[in-house]
């Protein structure tokens, strides 16, 4: 089969599909229930900004302890390559 028999084969495959348009009352109840339980879940968890004002040391502290692992790992990267080829 050539390249213009396999898109006509796909055009009449497409040709038979139908498109459907959502039921208006279905799509509305479930638009409400949606808006609904976010609406909960918004009312349940705390905004970002109140978990952003954490007191003390660790909002300073958590970037360097996160930088300090990642020179870690890279120093040992870098070592055990030296090793397998002889630097």
């Amino acid at each position: 089969m050539n390249a213009p028999d396999d898109q006509k084969i796909v055009r009449e495959m497409l040709s038979i599909l139908t498109s459907h348009e959502p039921d208006p009352t279905r799509a509305g109840r479930t638009q409400a229930r949606t808006r609904a339980a976010l609406a909960a879940q918004a009312r349940r968890r705390p905004s970002t900004a109140s978990l952003n004002r954490r007191g003390g040391w660790h909002p300073a502290l958590e970037p360097w302890l996160v930088a300090g692992a990642c020179v870690v790992f890279l120093f040992e990267v870098f070592a055990r390559a030296t090793r397998l080829y002889g630097f």
